[in-house]
């Protein structure tokens, strides 16, 4: 494409949007409710998949090391299973440190354990963080292998349950959001298309005097494009604004987990925001004209 017919149909389209002000306007107002119901999702989704990174992070798994084991012994050890594939950090456990932690999960009943010092029955182990929540259970078999291992424990099912609810929650927050994209698109075609009813005698003649399809449609396109994008800016206003609020009053009742920061969220959603404003803005320019140039 060359340069001047660009920008004669960047020209032709941000005409029209001046033109037009009735219809820009109530495209503007689809193409930024519609954002905003599918940007409501795309941030749940956001802060799911943050939720989940925070669960798969805090996943471990715990090697006991032989009670025989001297310090030389148990660093040989440690040096193998940091030598496994998917093996992120390892941190030595000794018998001393497992029963005072030990004692800290008692609370209150601490003192059942009290004498234990001088016989302790906790055993020495490596606690291992992997780099791939969904490697625990391949690198919980390589480190079997080891000599000097008498055990690893990392809770399989409820690792495995967990992990099933997190990838099944993603799969249908990424299906909610392609619905409400195809629902948003349908809506903006819509609204366009009336915008194009109007203006169909003037497509009538261009097609009469030998203008191609492709002429006549990239105006429209630019100015689907435009619409799309200052919808997205004003969705992803009004959503900073009312997110900004919420977070501050819900991370205030959460123990465990924390909603995304206002400005993270912003800065992830922004270019995902702009993106499907254009290309909604594009398709359903696309859908509108279409109909008008195959008369």
């Amino acid at each position: 494409m060359k340069l001047n017919t660009a920008a004669y149909y960047i020209r032709e389209g941000l005409t029209n949007v001046k033109r037009n002000r009735a219809m820009t306007v109530a495209s503007i107002t689809s193409v930024t409710a519609a954002l905003l119901i599918l940007g409501l999702f795309l941030i749940i989704i956001l802060n799911v998949d943050s939720m989940a990174s925070q669960v798969e992070s805090q996943l471990e798994l715990k090697a006991f090391i032989n009670d025989n084991y001297d310090a030389a012994k148990v660093a040989k050890v440690g040096e193998e299973i940091k030598a496994i594939s998917g093996v992120k950090s390892i941190t030595f456990e000794s018998k001393k440190d497992a029963l005072n932690n030990f004692k800290k999960q008692l609370g209150d009943k601490s003192y059942l354990v009290n004498g234990l010092e001088n016989d302790n029955p906790m055993p020495q182990s490596f606690i291992v963080k992997v780099t791939d929540a969904n490697m625990m259970k391949q690198v919980s078999e390589e480190i079997k292998k080891i000599d000097g291992v008498t055990q690893v424990s990392y809770g399989q099912d409820v690792v495995d349950k967990l992990l099933g609810i997190i990838k099944i929650i993603r799969i249908v927050g990424l299906f909610v959001i392609l619905i409400l994209f195809i629902i948003s698109v349908v809506i903006i075609s819509n609204t366009i298309k009336l915008g194009v009813f109007a203006r169909r005698r003037e497509i009538n003649i261009m097609k009469y005097i030998g203008a191609t399809d492709w002429f006549i449609r990239w105006p429209f396109l630019v100015e689907g494009i435009v619409l799309g994008l200052v919808g997205s800016v004003l969705a992803i206003a009004i959503l900073g604004f009312i997110y900004g609020y919420a977070s501050d009053l819900v991370n205030n009742k959460l123990i465990i987990f924390t909603l995304l920061p206002a400005g993270v969220v912003i800065r992830q959603s922004l270019v995902y925001f702009l993106a499907m404003g254009s290309l909604i803005g594009a398709i359903g320019s696309g859908i509108s004209i279409k109909r008008f140039l195959n008369v």
